[in-house]
C-alpha cells in the first residue's frame, strides 16, 4: 500500500470523523478533515487528496452542491468522491450517483469491511447509473437546485422585512437628525440588499452553471454518436447486421428522447440562470453602489431597474402602462433619483386597493426632463395634501408607513434643483410628477411642491 494516499473527509459530525479516521490511519492512510462543504472545496483544492469522502446531509453548502462543484473544477473533477452518508429513504445511492460522485456507502459503516471498500474506489472502481435513470435524476436534481434558489429569493424577502422593521423602530432617533441622515440610511440599506442579494444568489448561480456544463458534454457525446451513425449509414446499406447493430443502439439510448431532453433541460437552466443574472443587474442599475457621484444618467434605464425591483409589489395590485417621450440624459445622483421613483411606486401601488392601473410617462419641458407615476387608486384628501412632504406623516396603520418616504424624495428633488407636483381627486387617483433641470447648476435651486387637484384618501408613505 503507498503510504503517501491521502483521504480527505468532508463531515460535520465529530463522532463520525473520530471513528472513520481511526480506522483510515491505522491502515496507514493520511486524512484530512473538513467541517463543512466549502472548507472541503477548499482543503480540496489545496491538499490534492487522492480520494474524497463526503457526508451529503450538512448544513449550508451540502454535500450534493459541494459535488456538483469539485466535478465543475478542471483541478478537482478527476478525484474519486464517495458519499459516505445515511440512507435516509429510498433513492439516496441513485441521487449521490447523479450528483457526480463515484460511490456509495450507507452510515453506519461496517468497519470489517470499510477500508476494503475504500481501496476499491481508490483502485478505480465507479458506480454508474444506467442512463434513463439518470435522466430522471439529474431533472429532479436541476428542479431542487431551482426550488433552493427559490428559497434564498423568500429568504431575502424576509431579511427585507426585518429591514423595515428596523427602520420604522428607529423613527425617532432619524427624527433627529432629519432629511441628510434620513437619506444615508436608506441608501445604505440599498447598498446593503443589493450586495446581499448578490451574495445570496452567487452560490446557486454556481451550481446551475456547474449543471449546465455538465448537460453540454453530454449533449456532445449525443451529437458524436448521432454523427457517426448518419456518417455511416449510407455506406452499410449492404452489411445488414451492421446497420441492425447501429438501429439497435439508437433505441437501446433512445437517442431522439435524449437530444429533445437535453435540450430542455439546456433551456431551462439557461433560462433560469438568465433571470437570475437579471435580477442582480437590475439592483446594480438601481442602487449603483459605485456610482453616488453626479453623472449621465438615463431616467428610462433607472425607472425600469426600479420597477423590476419592486415588481412584487406591484404585480397583483396595478398594471403598469409606460408611455415615455425621448428623454436626454440627465445630469444627476442616479441611485438618489431611483430612490424617489421607489418611493413613488410603492405609494401609487398601496394607494389602490383592489387592481387598477399606474401609468408612467415622461417628457422634456422648461429645459428639464419629467417623469410622471399616475396611479388609478382612492384619491388624496385636500387635509392631507397640504402635510404630503412633511416628515413622519403618514396616513398607514401604526407600524406599516413610516412616513418618510415623499419627505425624502423631496429633499432629494430638492437637492437636484428640481421639483414635484402633485395632483389629486378623491375616487380617481393621483399624479405626481417630478422635474429635474437636464444641467445642474452652480447654485442648486430650491425645490417647489405644487398641489393643485382634488381629494385622495390613499396611504401615503
Amino acid at each position: 500500500m503507498d503510504l503517501t494516499r491521502s483521504v480527505l473527509y468532508i463531515e460535520d459530525d465529530a463522532i463520525n470523523k473520530m471513528l472513520i479516521k481511526k480506522l483510515l490511519t491505522a491502515h496507514g492512510y493520511q486524512v484530512i478533515e473538513a467541517d463543512n462543504g466549502l472548507d472541503g472545496i477548499q482543503k480540496a483544492l489545496s491538499e490534492q487528496p487522492d480520494l474524497i469522502l463526503m457526508d451529503m446531509s450538512m448544513p449550508g453548502l451540502d454535500g450534493y452542491e459541494t459535488t456538483t462543484r469539485l466535478k465543475s473544477d478542471k483541478k478537482t473533477e478527476v478525484i474519486p468522491i464517495v458519499a459516505v452518508t445515511a440512507h435516509a429513504m429510498k433513492g439516496d445511492r441513485e441521487r449521490t450517483l447523479a450528483a457526480g460522485c463515484d460511490g456509495y456507502i450507507a452510515k453506519p459503516i461496517n468497519v470489517d469491511t470499510f477500508v476494503e471498500q475504500i481501496e476499491s474506489y481508490l483502485g478505480g472502481k465507479q458506480e454508474q447509473l444506467p442512463q434513463q435513470e439518470e435522466r430522471g435524476y439529474l431533472k429532479e436534481y436541476n428542479r431542487k437546485l431551482v426550488e433552493r434558489l427559490e428559497e434564498k429569493v423568500r429568504e431575502l424577502g424576509s431579511a427585507n422585512a426585518q429591514l423595515e422593521a428596523r427602520v420604522a423602530v428607529g423613527v425617532e432617533e432619524l427624527h433627529k437628525t432629519q432629511e441628510q441622515l434620513m437619506q444615508n440610511e436608506k441608501m445604505a440599506a440599498i447598498g446593503q440588499l443589493a450586495a446581499g442579494v448578490a451574495h445570496e444568489i452567487n452560490n446557486p448561480v454556481g451550481f446551475i452553471n456547474s449543471n449546465l456544463n455538465s448537460l453540454v458534454r453530454y449533449l456532445d457525446n449525443m451529437v458524436e454518436v448521432i454523427d457517426l451513425y448518419q456518417v455511416m449509414e449510407p455506406l452499410l446499406e449492404e452489411h445488414g447486421e451492421v446497420i441492425e447493430l447501429l438501429r439497435s443502439v439508437r433505441t437501446r439510448f433512445d437517442l431522439d428522447y435524449i437530444k429533445q431532453d437535453v435540450r430542455e433541460l439546456l433551456d431551462e437552466s439557461i433560462d433560469g440562470t438568465a433571470r437570475v443574472k437579471q435580477i442582480v443587474q437590475d439592483l446594480k442599475e438601481f442602487s449603483h453602489v459605485d456610482e453616488a457621484e453626479w453623472q449621465q444618467a438615463d431616467l428610462h434605464q433607472g425607472l425600469d431597474s426600479t420597477l423590476n425591483i419592486v415588481n412584487n409589489e406591484i404585480k397583483y395590485k396595478a398594471e403598469v402602462i409606460k408611455e415615455y417621450g425621448d428623454l436626454p440624459l440627465v445630469e444627476c445622483i442616479a441611485s438618489q433619483v431611483n430612490q424617489v421613483f421607489l418611493n413613488l411606486l410603492i405609494n401609487a401601488a398601496h394607494a389602490i386597493e383592489e387592481f387598477g392601473t399606474i401609468t408612467l410617462r415622461s417628457g422634456v419641458r422648461d429645459g428639464g426632463a419629467w417623469v410622471e407615476v399616475a396611479d388609478s387608486g382612492k384619491g388624496i384628501s385636500p387635509e392631507h395634501l397640504k402635510r404630503l412632504f412633511e416628515p413622519f406623516f403618514t396616513t398607514k396603520p401604526v407600524g406599516t408607513g413610516t412616513g418618510l418616504g415623499l419627505s425624502l424624495s423631496f429633499g432629494i428633488v430638492k437637492k437636484h434643483g428640481g421639483r414635484i407636483d402633485v395632483q389629486s381627486e378623491v375616487g380617481k387617483g393621483a399624479r405626481f410628477t417630478v422635474w429635474l433641470p437636464l444641467k445642474q447648476a452652480g447654485a442648486v435651486a430650491d425645490g417647489d411642491t405644487t398641489q393643485d387637484g382634488g381629494d385622495k384618501t390613499g396611504e401615503i408613505e
